[in-house]
């Protein structure tokens, strides 16, 4: 008998693989005795935004955040989100958006996921289907850029570091880091009423790959910090 299980489903678990992947990763390849993480990169969508959609499109209003925080922080829930209270159990404080400016601090990581991203690029615009213009791939870009600008800075005079070397992480932080991907939903779910469950299966092979190429992009990129 052929055991048959609802595609939100299937995608609940390819997320919860990717990020325990991951995590084995981050033990494994670093040769810890245990997993000392001294950071957290995420990639994701709503499931893991930590206020960067709402720092790039302002408006988010009541009742987010109402049962923790007691004002809304970007996040699409009445309180904490699994990268939350990961970030917790890891003793470390909330990730901030990458994408806002005002009272980051980024010295125990930053996250780039923003709410409704997808995996593969979107070919429409957000005021039209709702969809995010930041997909994995501007994701990534931003995580190359972030690496980049914290190389650059560290090189640079230490007379210009000033209070900001406070709120950056040191150049080794890529290497002791704890890296999760936690999206890939609305790939499917954005098009799920128009073209049905059929439809987005012509999908799947497509973002299942790009995750991986991500993780194998982002694996090389830290990797130049560690051997």
């Amino acid at each position: 008998m052929k055991l048959w299980l609802p595609k939100i489903f299937i995608i609940r678990c390819w997320h919860f693989l990717v990020v325990m992947v991951t995590i084995l990763f981050g033990c494994f390849s670093l040769s810890h005795s245990k997993c000392d993480f001294e950071a957290i990169f995420n990639f994701g969508d709503s499931n893991s935004d930590t206020g960067g959609f709402w720092a790039a499109f302002p408006a988010q209003s009541g009742p987010f955040g109402m049962t923790y925080f007691n004002r809304p922080t970007g996040r699409a829930s009445d309180g904490r989100l699994i990268i939350d209270f990961l970030a917790q159990g890891l003793g470390l404080p909330f990730l901030s958006p990458y994408l806002q400016s005002v009272g980051s601090n980024y010295r125990h990581g930053a996250n780039y996921a923003t709410l409704a991203s997808t995996v593969l690029l979107p070919n429409t615009s957000l005021f039209i289907t709702g969809i995010s213009p930041f997909s994995l791939a501007i994701q990534l870009n931003q995580m190359k850029e972030f690496k980049t600008k914290v190389d650059e800075f560290h090189c640079s005079s230490s007379s210009y570091h000033g209070t900001e070397s406070t709120k950056l992480p040191s150049q080794d932080i890529f290497g002791k880091s704890l890296y999760t991907f936690y999206i890939g939903q609305n790939d499917f779910t954005s098009n799920l009423a128009a073209i049905g469950i059929v439809g987005v299966k012509q999908y799947l092979p497509q973002v299942v790959s790009q995750i991986a190429g991500t993780i194998k992009v982002n694996y090389l990129l830290i990797m130049q910090h560690v051997l």
